[in-house]
């Protein structure tokens, strides 16, 4: 909880609802009242000021040394705590690596800072807005910060100094606006949240279709609060207000681009299923790469919407290209008994879930056998599925599946980008093909 009032010295009287003294080190004061009070059903202090004094002020804060990202004179910061001078370094170089590699590769989103400092566990993605589709008003590039819970023998009010002075810092040595960085923790949930979260984003910020952008066929509406982002030579909407993800994985960036490339390989009638698809980003990678007919699988219809935006601002559009809102378990098992089968399958899925409208509950190393078999059966003769989950220690069932008649190959090697390299089990990747035939 940051400070919601700040007086300036000379000021009159102020007050700050915080849950701990931090807010009297970011104010530089001494409160001259503090009250205990509930907030829902949280402990939170009142703290209040006095008109300012010089007897009030907190001693002098350390400071942090930046370059300066236009030239000049270096940038001299106050943190909360004296290691984050450290932070700032490290942030810096990774900054000037990272983004020399992106123009290298043409990739303009991407990950600066992977947790490299244990003390500093966070996250920190660069976006910059779409060139391809140039969006009005557009205030890019754009940070996301996302957090790692501390263990639980650091000082929660530590943590939370470390956090606030990232969240000061990365701004200035990323020379993006801070308004335009954007903070999220990473917490255990259980499945349903993230469509609860949806529909409560729905509500908090109206309409989802506010205006429209581009001429002709690319005058696609564009929801509030969203931006367009470029990847691979497309364009994809990204939203940092709705929800946890912002509407695209950055880790995947390569197992889409090799969504493309089989696509291209491809022969036949060029079928291609995303199953969990999310915003629909493969498929539009799949339609790229010139799969005729798509159909893309999720059970949340904000995502399935988006889906079809992502495809109508790249130019995929018409009836070849079906959005079907369903729980992904039972709809696959359906589809085994019907003569529907696809050339392609790209299968990311959730780690856990017991989602409302689900049957039952999903837990990927529990579940995964029935599903890749089912997915198995899908597929036409020279058919392949890439299977995709994030859980560090997923171990595929490869006895069980080989007597099933199907053939798992791990590339999880194959699919880590460079700016995920810290991270190299942010996610598994694998190849599935039918071994056996009735």
């Amino acid at each position: 909880m940051t400070p919601s009032i700040r007086a300036a010295p000379g000021e009159g009287g102020a007050a700050a609802l915080a849950r701990d003294a931090v807010v009297d080190e970011v104010l530089g004061r001494r409160p001259s009242t503090t009250t205990e009070v509930i907030v829902g059903r949280d402990g939170a202090v009142l703290h209040g000021y006095g008109a300012a004094r010089e007897a009030d002020a907190e001693p002098t804060p350390p400071t942090a040394e930046l370059p300066n990202p236009h030239g000049g004179a270096v940038l001299r910061l106050p943190v909360l705590v004296a290691g984050s001078d450290q932070f700032a370094r490290r942030l810096a170089k990774m900054a000037r690596q990272r983004a020399k590699w992106a123009r290298r590769e043409d990739v303009s989103c991407y990950r600066v800072y992977d947790a490299d400092l244990p003390d500093y566990a966070v996250t920190i993605d660069l976006f910059h807005r779409s060139e391809l589709a140039p969006q009005r008003g557009s205030r890019g590039p754009w940070l996301q910060v996302f957090e790692y819970a501390a263990p639980k023998d650091v000082d929660p009010a530590l943590a939370r100094r470390r956090l606030l002075d990232v969240l000061s810092l990365a701004p200035h040595v990323l020379d993006v606006s801070p308004d335009n960085v954007f903070l999220r923790t990473r917490v255990r949930a259980r499945g349903g949240s993230q469509y609860a979260a949806e529909a409560a984003a729905e509500g908090r910020y109206g309409p989802r279709r506010e205006r429209r952008e581009g001429k002709g066929a690319s005058r696609i509406e564009l929801p509030r609060g969203a931006h367009l982002i470029d990847e691979g030579g497309l364009t994809f909407e990204v939203n940092f207000d709705l929800r946890l993800d912002c509407g695209i994985f950055l880790d995947h960036r390569d197992t889409r681009a090799l969504v493309r490339e089989m696509a291209k390989q491809t022969r036949g009638s060029k079928r291609f299923l995303n199953l969990f698809a999310y915003t629909g980003s493969a498929t539009c990678y799949a339609a790229d790469g010139g799969c005729k007919y798509t159909t893309t699988v999720d059970m949340s219809r904000p995502s399935l919407e988006w889906a079809r935006r992502n495809m109508a601002r790249n130019g995929f559009v018409g009836r070849e290209h079906e959005y079907v809102q369903s729980d992904v378990l039972s709809w696959v098992n359906e589809q085994r008994h019907s003569r529907n089968r696809w050339d392609l399958v790209f299968c990311d899925v959730p780690t856990f879930s017991n989602s409302k409208g689900m049957q039952g509950s999903w837990d990927v190393q529990r579940d995964h056998v029935e599903l890749l078999i089912d997915v198995s059966r899908l597929l036409t003769r020279d058919g392949v599925a890439l299977f995709s989950c994030n859980l560090r220690r997923f171990k595929p069932d490869v006895a069980a599946l080989a007597k099933a008649g199907v053939g798992v190959e791990d590339i999880t090697d194959r699919t880590i980008p460079e700016d995920f390299s810290r991270s190299p089990q942010v996610h598994h990747c694998y190849l599935v093909r039918r071994t056996t035939r009735p």
